[in-house]
């Protein structure tokens, strides 16, 4: 009787440890484009929107992860229009990029639509090296712990919570002991919140690695991006209007 109830007390912690490793969550993507803005811009900081706003979905399992964007209905086409010209360029929906990740092999694949056209971005996941700080607080129903990165570039804080055994997170941040639920780049410069955290299962087929795009890697992704840079700014100064400028890495 005693081993009995041993093995079923055994099976309900697997049981529930198993349910905390497979989930979705709804993130809000926000990112403030006066604190981009280079110098020459000041100016025009009145003309600009000063936040981009997106919504995104995590899925993970215990074996991989994909990232992307909500997609919400169309609006009437003037109510659509309107908002198109009061937004402008600068708040472009970047909604339709896909992020997979596998944990197995440390692979990522990155979908992206670049001025119409599909690339997939294929290579090795790299984890930054995180400086625990001990710190805790509560990111809605999880209690979360603080880990540091900082480079050259970036100085990072993210939140993770144990309470969820996954390494990863949104985008392409992960390397913790659990999933990622709050990042802050660059003192609010851009800041992933979890706004919804479901746990529970789905079908396979919602977890999936995209493969409709031209293989392409980072780096001659990111020469394609300069080069159109270069040619919109080139564009734009033989008609009078100043520089064009992208934000952000476009997911």
């Amino acid at each position: 009787m005693k081993n009995s109830f041993i093995i079923i007390l055994l099976l309900t912690v697997s049981y529930a440890f198993a349910q905390n490793q497979e989930g979705q969550i709804t993130y809000e993507d926000k990112r403030n484009i006066h604190k981009t803005l280079p110098p020459e811009m000041e100016a025009l900081k009145d003309r600009i929107p000063e936040f981009r706003t997106s919504e995104k979905i995590l899925y993970f399992n215990s074996e991989e992860a994909v990232y992307k964007g909500v997609v919400k209905e169309k609006k009437k086409d003037e109510e659509f229009r309107g908002e198109r010209r009061r937004r402008g360029r600068w708040n472009r929906d970047n909604n339709a990029s896909v992020y997979y990740t596998n944990f197995n092999d440390n692979q990522s694949v990155d979908s992206r639509d670049f001025f119409g056209k599909k690339f997939l971005i294929e290579g090795v996941r790299d984890s930054k090296k995180w400086k625990m700080t001990g710190d805790q607080k509560q990111v809605g129903d999880y209690i979360c712990q603080k880990a540091t990165f900082k480079d050259s570039l970036n100085s990072i804080v993210v939140w993770f919570t144990p309470m969820i055994p996954v390494s990863t997170g949104p985008d392409d941040f992960f390397g913790l002991p659990g999933v990622i639920l709050h990042v802050d780049i660059n003192d609010g410069e851009r800041l992933i919140t979890a706004q919804n955290v479901e746990l529970k299962t789905f079908e396979e087929s919602v977890i999936s690695r995209p493969s409709e795009g031209k293989q392409i890697s980072q780096q001659e992704f990111e020469t394609m991006r300069e080069d159109k840079m270069k040619e919109m700014e080139q564009m734009r100064a033989g008609r009078g209007g100043g520089r064009g400028y992208f934000f952000g890495r476009g997911k």
